[in-house]
């Protein structure tokens, strides 16, 4: 069985033009693969050490939990939502575990100097050097380029995604937001308190042919390692052609108000 090491995986990232002072976003999942020695801890750590303290490791932390049970995909019946609601111990930025890459990103979490924005679903971790605002961005701006990933729009910024395909990228997500793509929603959201604090905000839903056809936004690249899908995502300079692909009838607004209060 091929084996891998810290040192396989810097030269990896090196190839895919990762270096000292880079701000990654790094969306991961090693499930599929075998022979990594030291897992997630030796993927973060390797990250650290090559970037170092110039740059910037930013993970999602997403607390779907925390939302309203009328924004969830019907995981509790209509009669029960009032006790739902009632019970709900809601979002805190030590407590709430992630719920989204959870085994890298819960264990990203327990890393010294590492930092959590308070968005009561769409939360972002991050380590290395930042602007402090990104931790308490507006409540809408959490999916985009002018929130919690306005970092992405620096020279030495990508999306870094392991075990993880394009389409799935949060930067597909904060480009249907720059461009209004999609499905407008309205979700809401408990924070953790006594008197059962509530925050609504808005949503850009993406469907997978929107998702490849937004991918013409960004210039990826795909590492030619033995292992597969390793992707580096960066803000391309074709932003302007996506209006002429992607259909207007695409743009629907749901105003889901009715359903949350």
């Amino acid at each position: 069985m091929e084996i891998y090491t810290k040192e396989d995986f810097k030269q990896i990232f090196i190839d895919l033009g990762i270096e000292k002072g880079s701000k990654i976003l790094l969306e991961a999942d090693l499930s599929r693969y075998s022979g990594l020695v030291g897992n997630y801890q030796m993927l973060i750590e390797t990250l650290q050490e090559l970037i170092g303290d110039t740059g910037l490791l930013c993970m999602p932390c997403f607390s779907y939990s925390c939302l309203d049970p009328a924004c969830t995909d019907m995981i509790y019946p209509f009669e029960k939502w009032k006790e739902v609601r009632e019970n709900l111990p809601g979002y805190h930025v030590m407590y709430t575990p992630s719920e989204i890459y959870q085994e890298c990103t819960n264990l990203f979490l327990h890393y010294k100097d590492v930092y959590r924005s308070n968005h009561p679903v769409y939360s972002f971790a991050y380590w290395g050097c930042f602007d402090e605002n990104l931790l308490k961005v507006d409540v809408n701006d959490a999916l985009s380029f002018k929130g919690s990933l306005s970092f992405l729009h620096e020279k030495k910024a990508c999306n870094l995604l392991i075990g993880v395909s394009p389409e799935k990228s949060l930067m597909v997500r904060a480009l249907s937001n720059e461009y209004q793509l999609g499905k407008t929603v309205v979700q809401r959201a408990f924070l953790h308190s006594k008197r059962q604090l509530t925050k609504s905000f808005l949503v850009q839903i993406v469907d997978d042919d929107l998702s490849r056809d937004l991918l013409d936004g960004l210039t990826v690249l795909q590492s030619d390692s033995s292992l597969d899908d390793i992707f580096v995502l960066r803000k391309g300079i074709k932003n302007s052609q996506i209006f002429s692909k992607v259909a207007w009838s695409s743009l629907r607004v749901i105003n889901s108000k009715k359903s949350i209060i």
